[in-house]
């Protein structure tokens, strides 16, 4: 139960930086993330079946998450959500662990796909605090590649290239 108390308050915390201070992709990841993981409390199966088997429920909610996560990161010019599309990744994957025995140790089980959404609140409020440092630093944090300048992608750093004044906040 104290474990759920510290997932909460740290999902709540980390949401609400991205929220609030974070740009689109921080925004939208944020968004993924919630949906996931409060579709993943409504799947789950009854206590006493939980993680007695594959939960294909839940299993369907990560996937999901992983392909939205993925996408988003096609068009992100930011490097953070491949990272964290990986995991999420994984994430759906260890579901799929369980159709190679026909003995799932619930406690393994649930521990494996538990333990990597706090690596992805991690993930998501490191992503959002360097995107706070770059505004800082540069003045500017393009959110998706269609806003990064040729000369950017050329090679110059984000200091020297020059941004149309529409990219300027990182929204």
């Amino acid at each position: 139960m104290s474990r759920l108390i510290i997932f909460s308050t740290l999902s709540v915390v980390c949401c609400a930086y991205a929220l609030t201070r974070g740009g689109a992709p921080e925004r939208i990841g944020t968004v993924i993330l919630i949906a996931n993981f409060q579709l993943s409390r409504w799947v789950v199966a009854p206590f006493d079946a939980l993680f007695g088997k594959v939960e294909w429920a839940m299993f369907a909610v990560d996937l999901t998450a992983f392909v939205a996560l993925y996408v988003m990161s096609l068009f992100s010019a930011r490097y953070w959500p491949i990272w964290i599309a990986a995991v999420q990744g994984v994430v759906a994957l260890t579901h799929l662990a369980g159709l190679w025995t026909d003995f799932i140790i619930p406690w393994a089980y649930g521990n494996a796909v538990a333990l990597w959404s706090y690596v992805l609140l991690a993930m998501l409020a490191v992503a959002t605090w360097r995107h706070r440092v770059r505004l800082r630093r540069y003045g500017i944090d393009p959110a998706w590649r269609g806003q990064l300048p040729p000369s950017y992608r050329e090679g110059q750093s984000a200091g020297d290239a020059r941004f149309p004044d529409s990219v300027g906040t990182g929204r």
